[in-house]
């Protein structure tokens, strides 16, 4: 029986072998918060969080995914435009994972694309939201936002009416 690998141990690394994996789309992205209550109220009412299903979750699964002792908690899955975002509520007998500062590897940001960012920069900061500044990278305009955890959320405005950054780049 191998050790585990710590999360600080990078996976090794794959050889090409053959195809690569058939995947069929994203499926969606899971963002952990720490009072569900607070965080529906910024994700569907300041957002527009679509809510799909609401199911509480326990047992030796969850403490698989979660690698937290006794862990049990509550799922809320919706629609964001029309990416799935399941926010994730757990408490357990252990602490909560580490949160780090300022850029790190991985996943670093949602990305929610608008029409106008003015305008949805003027919508957030009257509903209390503290829109950060906005910025302009290779002709892409956009702002941050935090969710009531401090988890970072892009609001983003494509050129030429794209959505997403590969109608930008490939026209799609």
């Amino acid at each position: 029986m191998s050790p585990s690998r710590s999360a600080a141990t990078p996976a090794p690394r794959l050889r090409h072998v053959g195809e690569p994996l058939p995947v069929k789309g994203f499926s969606h992205i899971c963002v952990r918060v720490s009072e569900m209550e607070s965080s529906l109220g910024f994700y569907r009412d300041v957002l527009g969080f679509d809510i799909v299903f609401d199911v509480e979750l326990s047992g030796p699964s969850l403490e698989q995914v979660t690698g937290e002792p006794d862990a049990a908690g509550r799922m809320v899955g919706g629609l964001l435009g029309r990416t799935c975002v399941e926010l994730l509520e757990i408490h357990s007998s252990g602490p909560p994972p580490a949160r780090t500062e300022g850029p790190v590897l991985g996943y670093t940001n949602i990305s929610l694309s608008v029409d106008n960012l003015d305008a949805a920069h003027l919508e957030l900061a009257g509903r209390s939201a503290n829109p950060g500044p906005e910025v302009e990278i290779g002709g892409v305009r956009m702002f941050f936002v935090q969710d009531p955890d401090g988890t970072p959320i892009e609001i983003i405005e494509y050129p030429n009416g794209a959505t997403n950054s590969a109608q930008l780049w490939r026209g799609l």
